[in-house]
């Protein structure tokens, strides 16, 4: 992480058997994989494969039964990491996890108002082919939700 960085403080938790997945990483296996995920001491690093610059920092605490993450350093360095957007770098972080490491369907954030052709090829540079081919997968509420 280049010493131009950004502390966030967060609120998160993930239990044992979660954390026992997290703990593995993601190594790229493809040119398209776009992050290389590892876990050291009590920090997560997500590093862009193809520079190796690292992104994302998030430090998680073992409590009773569960892991708390409780911080998250953002790189701000404009040569590596141009987006200072907060909640989605927080999201895109939360994403990476869930999507990669637990490996279970979550919906990719986007930052602020986007066309659909800027959205496509958002998520292609931020996910590669394989993150849907930079779809996202469509899901609406059948009738019958009305309380």
């Amino acid at each position: 992480m280049p010493s131009q960085q950004k502390e966030l403080l967060i609120d998160g938790a993930y239990a044992a058997p979660e954390m026992g997945q997290i703990a593995l990483g993601y190594i790229p296996q493809e040119q398209q994989d776009k992050w290389f995920i590892y876990f050291d001491g009590q920090w997560l690093h997500f590093h862009r494969s193809w520079t190796g610059s690292c992104i994302f920092q998030m430090r998680l605490l073992r409590e009773e039964g569960h892991y708390r993450a409780d911080k998250l350093l953002v790189n701000q360095d404009p040569a590596q990491y141009k987006m200072d957007d907060d909640q989605y770098n927080l999201s895109l972080a939360a994403y990476l996890v869930d999507h990669l490491l637990l490996r279970r369907f979550a919906q990719m954030p986007l930052p602020g108002n986007m066309s659909e052709q800027d959205q496509q090829r958002h998520q292609q540079h931020v996910m590669g082919q394989k993150g849907g081919n930079g779809r996202s997968i469509p899901l609406n509420l059948l009738p019958g939700n009305e309380k």
